[in-house]
């Protein structure tokens, strides 16, 4: 207990890059995954403190900055660096992802270091898996940031099987409705896992989400599978105890058979 106390004091965050290009959900998941309504703080690398219309600003202009860190008042334990994702052609902006990752990785000190990385792909839209998407998974390589492709609004894409049993196929509304979970399911596999799937260095996970807007929405598959994809036990540790949706988590990865997650959270937790 004492050396998890200990590294927990040295390692107060748990820091993810997130990718995804408009419209993917990215801001919404961060919101629903550190139960915020709130817009995240902005914070240059060396930890001022952003005018976020000036960034918003910027970014309109085709500046974007990956190192700045967003920061959520309600759980400041979590950082997170955000990439535009790559759309078609964009070169530019693949190879500042590769040299953020890589950077990070040099890192010597654990807090410093990239911990994972969170991949929204949209599933509402025509355009299912870029080249420039393939390009980052046969490119990137495994290193040791694990990344989980995270399939969102996945409820859109239900929606289109439904119009699509409907409109195609000719089948009654019910007919549609009973089948359009399964048809949207076979979408997602042959559109997005399968091409995936045929990468050089394939998601380490992958988790599929509804609209994050939605009032009953959840992100604790996410959870779960960025905690399983982790191979450092401090790093479970911290994601764990920083983490604050899913407490049957912190029970499962609780340190010892007598320690449970509200002792993980009282012991451990530095504000």
């Amino acid at each position: 207990m004492d050396r998890a106390i200990e590294f927990r004091s040295k390692c107060k965050h748990f820091r993810t890059l997130i990718i995804g290009r408009a419209n993917a959900g990215k801001t919404t998941l961060l919101k629903k995954v550190c139960n915020s309504i709130d817009d995240p703080e902005i914070f240059s690398p060396s930890g001022e403190k952003l005018d976020p219309a000036v960034v918003q600003e910027s970014s309109e202009r085709g500046i974007h900055d990956i190192k700045n860190e967003l920061i959520f008042r309600s759980n400041p334990q979590f950082i997170f660096h955000d990439s535009r994702g790559f759309e078609s052609g964009s070169l530019d902006e693949i190879e500042m992802v590769k040299s953020f990752i890589a950077e990070r990785a040099q890192g010597r000190e654990l807090p410093d270091q990239l911990h994972a990385i969170w991949y929204c792909l949209p599933t509402d839209t025509n355009r299912p898996l870029l080249d420039a998407d393939k390009s980052f998974f046969n490119e990137y390589g495994m290193g040791k940031v694990p990344v989980i492709a995270i399939f969102t609004k996945f409820d859109g894409l239900v929606s289109t099987a439904y119009g699509e049993l409907r409109d195609k196929e000719g089948f009654s509304m019910k007919e549609a409705k009973n089948k359009k979970f399964e048809s949207a399911q076979e979408k997602l596999k042959t559109n997005f896992v399968e091409p995936l799937e045929a990468t050089t260095s394939r998601p380490s996970a992958y988790v599929r989400l509804d609209d994050m807007r939605m009032k009953d929405s959840s992100c604790n598959e996410l959870i779960e599978k960025t905690v399983n994809v982790l191979d450092d036990d401090r790093l479970k540790l911290l994601f764990v105890s920083v983490q604050q949706n899913n407490i049957d988590i912190c029970i499962e990865h609780a340190i010892g058979s007598s320690v449970t997650c509200w002792v993980i959270r009282d012991s451990l937790l530095i504000n």
